[in-house]
């Protein structure tokens, strides 16, 4: 396992070079569980630095076995809540962000609960690079629909294609659901440079 610095370093390259040992391109898992994303991510992607953050401390020490395994300066781990990190990590400095199968909160009464909230994109289109990607992928069409809205909403957002090589589906999750003959639904959103258009349907109802 690693630890952050308690103060937001202003130079990104400097803050993740001091962290991974060189300026590679940083990608962040958020809710890594037992790791096989971040492996499997290592594998096809060597030259980029990987931060998995996972809350619970019994996944976080396999995850960090895992990784102590694997053997590549690559790869980290960190045990903490995601919100937290964030708001440490240099703004304009991460290339891309993954979120899979976060838990949908199904209840009316736990949705305050979902991780998917106006402030936790806010805190994504801050640590990302212009240009950058959010990566996102659950078995259940209803909270895919809750998260495009919230994320499209802070408009500085802009959704591309997830296509049929989307990273979120080399996930342990993925397999399992695929297994159970489960659908699952991906989303790619791209960081863009300036604000995007509210969609025409937003506009007449703001109108």
């Amino acid at each position: 396992m690693i630890a952050l610095a308690t103060a937001t370093h202003p130079d990104g390259a400097a803050f993740w070079t001091e962290l991974f040992g060189d300026p590679a391109p940083v990608e962040i898992e958020i809710g890594s569980g037992d790791g096989a994303f971040l492996l499997a991510r290592a594998t096809a992607t060597p030259r980029r630095n990987l931060l998995g953050i996972e809350r619970s401390p019994g996944k976080s020490r396999r995850l960090a076995a895992r990784i102590g395994r694997l053997g590549s300066p690559h790869v980290r781990a960190l045990q903490a809540d995601a919100a937290y990190v964030l708001d440490m990590v240099p703004a304009g400095s991460v290339s891309a962000v993954h979120v899979y199968f976060p838990d949908p909160w199904p209840k009316r009464r736990h949705v305050p609960r979902r991780i998917f909230s106006p402030a936790f994109v806010a805190a994504l289109a801050r640590v990302l690079l212009v240009d950058g990607t959010l990566y996102v992928a659950t078995d259940v069409e209803t909270y895919m629909a809750r998260i495009r809205t919230v994320v499209l909403a802070d408009r500085r957002f802009a959704e591309v294609s997830a296509g049929d090589d989307h990273p979120g589906l080399s996930t342990g999750f993925a397999r399992k659901y695929r297994a159970e003959g489960r659908v699952l639904h991906t989303a790619s959103f791209r960081r863009a440079a300036e604000a995007q258009p509210l969609p025409a349907a937003a506009k007449i109802r703001s109108s």
